[in-house]
């Protein structure tokens, strides 16, 4: 994540990314977050509460370079109930988890 502070980030806006969180995440495969020196700095200077705060994922506004990509896993989310809403609870979820791991100096993996 190149800028924590990634209410808009790109990694929250792109499609791909956001729902290969979400299905790592379903299949209990552990996630590691990754950050740029200076993005870790500045996430040492906030709170969990901005952090979750900042934290935007709506995985249908979100965008794929291949514009078929986006229309199939937009698809196969909108075609269970919830799904969407899901999604984005659980990708928010588990990066403020992987945040608040790394401002309580336990490392950067987890697995929700």
């Amino acid at each position: 994540v190149d800028d924590y502070v990634a209410a808009r980030a790109i990694y929250f806006s792109r499609l791909w990314t956001v729902f290969e969180v979400f299905t790592a995440s379903k299949q209990g495969i552990e996630v590691d977050l990754a950050l740029m020196l200076d993005s870790r700095e500045q996430l040492m200077e906030s709170t969990v509460r901005s952090l979750q705060d900042a934290i935007v994922v709506d995985v249908m506004s979100a965008e794929a370079t291949n514009k078929e990509d986006a229309r199939v896993i937009k698809e196969m989310i909108a075609g269970e109930d919830g799904a969407a809403t899901q999604t984005n609870t659980i990708v928010k979820r588990l990066f403020v988890d992987l945040i608040a791991r790394v401002l309580m100096g336990q490392g950067l993996k987890s697995s929700l």
